[in-house]
């Protein structure tokens, strides 16, 4: 399945479909424009989501990295379980774990 992100307001965002290296491309780009938009926080709701490669990770963290240089604080709801081993073998638990609501 496609993946794709849509605003739900100015500081939430909804990712839906798969999270792999044919997808997140197009996502980084979409999800950056909405991020600079951003008020203060950014929070990603990644209920919908289906399929994660690392490429999601990766995303997730480029957002994070993001967010970081434009003093807005990242949120992540709903983190697919099958995306934790893939944080959890990297080591990245320590940088994930704030971001979870």
């Amino acid at each position: 399945m496609k993946g794709s992100i849509t605003r739900v307001d100015q500081n939430r965002a909804e990712i839906r479909g798969d999270l792999d290296n044919s997808t997140v491309p197009a996502l980084l780009n979409e999800g950056s424009v909405l991020l600079q938009k951003a008020a203060g926080q950014w929070t990603l709701d990644l209920a919908a989501v289906d399929k994660v490669s690392s490429a999601g990770v990766a995303m997730l963290l480029e957002w994070l990295r993001q967010s970081d240089a434009a003093g807005v604080s990242l949120r992540i709801e709903n983190l697919p379980a099958h995306m934790k081993p893939i944080i959890s073998i990297s080591d990245l638990d320590p940088l994930f774990e704030p971001l979870l609501a």
